[in-house]
């Protein structure tokens, strides 16, 4: 239960934390920009990151949306990085801060109701004509991520951002077994260590060349845009997909409750939907949205669905239940109504609307 400092509104809705209405963050977002800032700088703080940094004589990481700038001992805004000895010390192409276990097909995957997984890449990219029974999914989770969700419903990896916890290409390699039908990239965020996932995919796509093994992203998006190409390509060889999970359509509401801004996660977006046409069985690309209490309204989804639809209104979308956790776990859980309201909205521009996680719907 929080009271908004702008219009004075008491709900269960509103966060104690950020003590705004997701309407005001909308339509006064000049007023609370600066106190939301220290709440994200406040975060970051106690993870050991300052975010208040010059930006003269440092080593630059160019590899997502932060573009962090970092001098003698100072630590990446993903928490993945550090300059030791005038270098740039943490994952790179080789390896990567993450960790990685199987799971049996068919799985919790947002891209669950339309990969290829479901049948639909038969025979070119499924091995089954429907459900991949008896095959399964290297779950690859990467530590450290480029936003700073105050909704995060996996921030436990906080804790994993060891500079000495890494993975090789190599080991990775190693788990993918003849019953590996695909690969996630997942977390926490693979924008932050998106050129291991390019290096891995390149090598695992030559060892399986004449085997099933598709290659997906579940991301926010955030990486580097000159990544876009080989992303792509490997998407198409392999018949992955890549799962935008696109939070808000509001650039204020992504920057009060991410931290950041959505304009480069969907001039990414942008570019893989312009390609959908390339193939859209199973998904090239495919969109998630958690519906967050008090924050993403049907007026959000609305915009989102019509901004994705000028694209083509065959391109997946996926709403998802919340569940309050980490900053906001003073919100209620996704509501039945809010839901319903807004799968009915996204429903005019698209045709392929899903609701997930509704064992979490109230």
């Amino acid at each position: 239960m929080g009271t908004c400092r702008i219009c004075k509104k008491k709900a269960p809705e509103i966060s104690s934390l950020l003590s705004v209405c997701g309407r005001c963050i909308r339509e006064n977002f000049s007023k609370v920009k600066e106190f939301l800032e220290e709440i994200h700088i406040g975060i970051k703080k106690e993870e050991g990151i300052s975010l208040k940094k010059q930006r003269e004589s440092r080593l630059r990481c160019e590899l997502c949306i932060n573009n962090c700038c970092l001098q003698e001992g100072e630590i990446s805004f993903c928490g993945l990085r550090k300059v030791e000895k005038n270098k740039l010390v943490g994952p790179n192409r080789n390896f990567a801060n993450l960790e990685f276990y199987f799971d049996p097909l068919p799985t919790n995957c947002v891209a669950s109701f339309c990969c290829a997984a479901t049948g639909c890449g038969y025979p070119q990219f499924s091995y089954t004509s429907g459900d991949e029974l008896g095959y399964k999914n290297l779950a690859v989770f990467f530590n450290g991520c480029s936003f700073n969700c105050l909704f995060c419903q996996n921030y436990h990896y906080r804790k994993r951002l060891q500079f000495n916890n890494l993975v090789s290409v190599d080991d990775l390699l190693e788990a993918i077994d003849s019953k590996t039908s695909c690969v996630c990239f997942f977390g926490g965020e693979p924008s932050c260590q998106i050129e291991f996932t390019i290096e891995f995919s390149r090598r695992a796509i030559e060892v399986r060349k004449n085997r099933i093994l598709r290659i997906c992203w579940e991301t926010n998006g955030s990486f580097n845009p000159k990544f876009n190409e080989e992303i792509l390509n490997i998407l198409l060889e392999s018949g992955g997909t890549i799962k935008f999970d696109l939070k808000f359509f509001s650039p204020e509401l992504n920057l009060a409750l991410c931290g950041k801004s959505n304009k480069q996660s969907y001039d990414n977006f942008s570019f893989f939907a312009r390609n959908f046409y390339r193939r859209k069985n199973p998904p090239l690309v495919c969109v998630s949205t958690p519906i967050v209490s008090g924050y993403t309204d049907e007026k959000e989804v609305e915009e989102i669905a019509q901004f994705i639809s000028q694209f083509d209104r065959s391109i997946p979308y996926s709403l998802l239940g919340f569940w309050p956790c980490f900053y906001l776990k003073d919100l209620p859980p996704t509501s039945k109504e809010l839901m319903y309201t807004c799968y009915h909205k996204a429903k005019k521009f698209l045709d392929n609307v899903n609701i997930g996680n509704k064992h979490l719907l109230t």
